[in-house]
């Protein structure tokens, strides 16, 4: 009985030590960047403005005003708007000229921060672990 105790821890104490030397002896993480390739777009062509005209009619100039613009133009056609209206249309158009001017801003704020995505640090390796089980160290 003895004999096969003693075999049986010498068969124990053979495999821990050889099961010890199959751990690697470091363990290494590796970080790669990985850039992202966003293709930048064209801008949209811009805006052709065509021209238009505004005609200022009151009770005096009316008659004279018919007279010419038939002439000119052929058939009469009225489009009125107020003063207080003409206002908004005009606080309208500058809002929106300001919208589009913060978006093409913002556009072109991603299109820096892509461009600098090239600057990304190098790759890197960090040793996480000596090899060391149990407090015994192999190397």
């Amino acid at each position: 009985m003895t004999n096969l105790l003693r075999t049986l821890f010498l068969i124990l104490a053979t495999s821990s030590v050889v099961a010890c030397s199959t751990i690697e002896p470091q363990v290494v993480v590796k970080t790669d960047y990985v850039e992202k390739v966003i293709p930048i777009q064209a801008k949209p062509k811009g805006v052709t403005v065509h021209p238009v005209y505004f005609y200022t009619v009151n009770a005096e100039n009316i008659e004279e005003f018919l007279l010419r613009f038939e002439k000119e133009n052929g058939d009469i056609v009225f489009f009125a708007i107020s003063v207080p209206h003409y206002e908004n249309l005009s606080l309208n158009l500058a809002d929106l000229k300001r919208y589009i001017g913060q978006q093409n801003s913002l556009i072109l704020y991603y299109e820096d921060s892509i461009a600098k995505q090239s600057d990304l640090p190098e790759d890197t390796e960090v040793v996480t672990s000596d090899g060391s089980f149990l407090g015994i160290s192999i190397k």
